[in-house]
């Protein structure tokens, strides 16, 4: 059972995140290209395909439970930043992320379950709420670090049941990092999300 729901998880946050990226390319191109602004729309277009790429890369790592690229060659920090980046570029989104105290290497696990709910809470935002704002806070303090992601969207009521893996997948990547997961969300007032990750879970001796 833990197996089959970290391949779901693991599926829904690469093939389907994935898409959504490569979809907000396209159309933005889509636009350029009826703006007859060719450059513009190739742009989008060369986005649009090294985000298939990179969906394909990590869907590959993830069938053999390894972690994402992008931690293999960057810190959590930088990594939400990239992903923030290559995901929004184009769009109509305004999106950014902050850094708040002396950044730390976490456990691979945790610092993958991170990004992973970053990409979920960011696609949703992009996918769903129709959201112009995004906005990321990354927290270290002494004992506990903290990730906070909101968007200006639709909003929803989190009481609802709701189609999807989305959120029960995040809830189940918090728990798995003893972690505390938290919404908050309503129709017409977006969505605010925080995952609170004890400092216990993180190496005392490593510092990025």
């Amino acid at each position: 059972m833990a197996e089959r729901n970290r391949v779901a998880r693991e599926s829904h946050d690469t093939l389907a995140q994935g898409f959504t990226g490569v979809i907000a390319q396209l159309e933005a191109a889509k636009g350029a290209i009826s703006q007859k602004k060719k450059v513009r729309a190739s742009d989008h277009i060369d986005r649009a395909s090294e985000l298939a790429r990179e969906g394909l890369r990590e869907a590959r790592r993830s069938v053999h439970a390894l972690r994402p690229q992008a931690l293999e060659e960057k810190p959590l920090s930088e990594a939400l930043r990239d992903l923030i980046d290559r995901m929004t570029t184009g769009t109509t989104m305004q999106a950014k992320l902050t850094l708040d105290g002396k950044p730390r290497k976490l456990l691979p696990d945790s610092e993958t379950n991170l990004l992973r709910i970053g990409q979920e809470v960011l696609t949703n935002a992009l996918r769903h709420a129709q959201a112009t704002q995004f906005n990321a806070q990354l927290i270290f303090d002494s004992r506990e670090i903290r990730l906070n992601l909101r968007d200006s969207g639709h909003g929803f009521d989190p009481a609802k049941s709701h189609e999807g893996f989305g959120l029960q997948g995040m809830r189940e990547r918090a728990e798995e990092m003893g972690g505390q997961f938290s919404i908050e969300s309503s129709e017409g007032n977006g969505t605010a999300i925080s995952i609170v990750l004890p400092l216990a879970n993180a190496p005392e001796s490593e510092h990025l």
